[in-house]
Order: C-alpha cells, then structure tokens, then sequence
C-alpha cells in the first residue's frame, strides 16, 4: 500500500491553441520515510516536467524543470501550486478544456506509479 495521497488536483483550462499548461496538486506522504517524486507523464504533451519558479541574480523569475523531481517528507506535504512547484506541459496534443479530465502518472522512488485524474478549470 502507498504511503502517498494526492489531494485538490486540478488544472488550469487553456485555449485550444496553446502549446503549454500546468497542473497542481497536494501530496501527503503519510510514512514514516521520505519518498521522492522522480518524474511525471501524461498523453496530453509531447513532454511533462516537474518545474518550478526560481529567481535569478537579477531578480527575475523564471520557470526550471527540476531533474531530480521533489522530495515528499516523511509526514509531510509538498503542495505544488501556481507560482512554485507545479506539473508542466509543453507540447500540448490537445486543448485543456474546462470542465473535462486527463490522466497524470507520478513515479516515486518508493510508492512507485500512482495515475491520477486532473479535472481541468477556469479559476
């Protein structure tokens, strides 16, 4: 049985041009050992990344695909939320139309593949 709960998932409706998007989500490592989440995937993009916003030496925001993926603390929760941590989808095959779903699967270290079905909104 995984120790991980996927809470709140949700993602952003884009138009049907768009060639990126995002989703976010809270993860509860319910263990008593850190897990990792390695990486992401999904048939929506031709490529989905783990990102998140960092600030250079000239003070300006930029997004980062973080290689090494997100530690989740034992007992902990990372929450990946607009303007930080988030899912990235570049490439996209299809519209993110509000009101319908897609699948994400997270790999972790630990709890292994866990799919998930993101609702997508206009908030």
């Amino acid at each position: 049985m995984a120790d991980i709960m996927i809470m709140d998932p949700y993602a952003r409706a884009s138009s049907p041009t768009a060639k990126a998007g995002a989703a976010f989500m809270m993860i509860h490592n319910t263990g008593d050992t850190d897990d990792q989440l390695l990486s992401v995937s999904s048939d929506i993009a031709a490529r989905t990344e783990l990102h998140t916003h960092m600030e250079n030496a000239d003070g300006v925001m930029s997004m980062v695909h973080i290689e090494d993926g997100f530690s989740i603390p034992a007992g902990g929760m990372v929450h990946l939320m607009r303007g930080g941590k988030h899912v990235m989808f570049m490439g996209l095959t299809e519209g993110m139309v509000d009101g319908e779903n897609f699948d994400v699967t997270l790999v972790f270290r630990d709890a292994g593949e866990i799919t998930v079905t993101i609702p997508v909104d206009l908030d």
